[in-house]
């Protein structure tokens, strides 16, 4: 099963995020997915403008397990639940002699239960939204309580790690696992609060979210994570900071990725073959024209160059010929998946190319033309239509083999792409138009804005899947993505 989504990332670039669930059910998993960007012909974007290395400099791919699911009753009682899991691996270590590996599975078990407080607390929220928008009323109470039951035993960690013999390298990995914690919970505990001051929420309810928020910045004021103001006037260390730490806490669910071209060993097969067949022509030529005029002759001399002149070409012809033949059985990259311990867990491939609208199935142009401002709209403007394909194959038994996370079942695949080199052809973001108003005729400035189309096919357990968005851009950046409702 795939989940997915495109957001913005910032002003140029757009996310796609796709969630492969349910890994475990298979011994190997497949996924295929394809998206197809509809670029307006007026941007000049185009196979001789915007070449496959240009197109893979524009876009980053991150992959890493997904962070499981868990509510903060399951992650207090439940035995394998990441808390106690990091419970009884500290346990373990204050009986004296402390091994590497044991170091590497502590820092990997905080940082696990990290980011699986972050997802439950996002979860938790979002839930209390929820029930807000149905029954007026946050049930927050029980929720802050749990949550500081948590953070008591989290804390009360940092004082036993001391007594035992692990490297101070080691042991501030808890610090920074509870600073990280204080900065998410501080996060969504203010987005829950303006959500609920929205809903005009009562005040005692408010409050006991204010006291919690405020006992947390007292804490972190306490054990000095937050910067001081003066001396960070602009929050640039601030935010410097935690943006460090969020890379390194969330590193422990990301995965290696080892690129290399796809079919580079047919490639060379090919090229080598078609040297032989050259050389065959060549020494053939040779041979045939010494035995007419003999050795050491001109005729004799200018068949040797004519064969070498053919040779090279013979060579080359054949080699295109064949390499463009197999370019459908190919991708551009193979890229291998990798966890912290060198195990190849999945293989990624990606292909990109220019396709006519013509070449595309039934399906993907009716989506196209579906809730189009006009009806000849492809055919008024013209599109330039890029396709990335992406073939995933992923390796069950080696599946998150080297974390301390039990429910793990699910990748996620992050693709970003920068639309920047788009806006180069743009027009100035502001135009002005008239038009007749009360028999005055008036001058008014519009937004200038383009439309770029993106359509994903998935190939699911549940059949094929579209989904359509349209990126509103101009050359300022994105200004909004809207999700097109598609016909079941």
């Amino acid at each position: 099963m795939i989940e997915d989504s495109v957001k913005i990332h910032d002003d140029f670039s757009i996310e796609i995020k796709s969630i492969y669930e349910s890994i475990f059910k298979r011994k190997k998993t497949k996924y295929d997915a394809i998206t197809y960007l509809f670029i307006p012909n007026g941007l000049h974007i185009n196979e001789q403008t915007y070449t496959q290395s240009k197109f893979y400099n524009d876009v980053k791919v991150y992959v890493r397990y997904n962070a499981s699911q868990y509510n903060l009753v399951e992650i207090l009682e439940v035995e394998t639940s990441p808390l106690n899991v990091l419970k009884r691996t500290i346990k373990k270590l204050s009986k004296g002699k402390i091994t590497h590996k044991e170091r590497l599975e502590f820092e990997s078990n905080v940082k696990m239960l990290c980011v699986i407080l972050n997802k439950t607390l996002q979860i938790e929220t979002d839930l209390l939204k929820n029930e807000l928008k149905l029954d007026k009323v946050i049930y927050a109470s029980e929720f802050l309580k749990n949550l500081q039951k948590t953070l008591s035993v989290y804390r009360s960690f940092i004082l036993k790690i001391e007594k035992t013999k692990l490297k101070e390298s080691s042991k501030i990995v808890l610090t920074y696992g509870d600073e990280y914690i204080s900065n998410f919970i501080n996060y969504h505990l203010i987005r829950l609060h303006d959500f609920a001051i929205n809903f005009k929420v009562e005040k005692e309810k408010i409050d006991e979210i204010v006291e919690f928020i405020s006992n947390e910045k007292k804490y972190r004021k306490l054990n000095n994570y937050d910067a001081d103001i003066k001396d960070d006037i602009y929050d640039e260390a601030l935010l410097y900071k935690r943006s460090q730490l969020k890379k390194y806490i969330d590193g422990v669910l990301f995965l290696n990725r080892d690129i290399r071209k796809d079919g580079t060993f047919y490639e060379h097969s090919i090229f080598a073959l078609a040297a032989g067949i050259a050389m065959i022509f060549s020494t053939g030529i040779a041979f045939y024209y010494q035995l007419i005029y003999g050795n050491f002759t001109l005729p004799f001399f200018i068949a040797l160059v004519v064969g070498y002149m053919f040779k090279d070409r013979i060579k080359s012809l054949v080699g295109l010929l064949f390499i463009s033949k197999s370019n459908s059985l190919f991708y551009d990259y193979k890229v291998k998946i990798k966890d912290s311990k060198n195990n190849i867990i999945g293989i990624i491939k990606e292909n990109f190319s220019f396709v006519s609208f013509h070449k595309l199935g039934k399906k993907v142009k009716a989506h196209r033309f579906k809730d189009a401002l006009l009806a000849a709209d492809y055919d008024l403007n013209g599109e330039h239509i890029i396709q990335y394909k992406k073939k995933i194959v992923i390796y069950p038994k080696k599946f998150g083999k080297e974390i301390s996370d039990s429910r793990l079942d699910s990748l996620v695949d992050i693709t970003r792409i920068n639309l920047y080199r788009f806006i180069s052809q743009m027009d100035d973001p502001k135009k002005e138009y008239s038009l007749l108003k009360k028999g005055e005729i008036i001058t008014r400035i519009g937004n200038k804005v383009y439309h770029i189309n993106l359509i994903q096919k998935l190939y699911t357990e549940n059949g094929i899947e579209f989904n359509r968005y349209r990126i509103i851009m101009n050359r300022k950046g994105i200004k909004r993505i809207e999700k097109v409702n598609l016909d079941s």
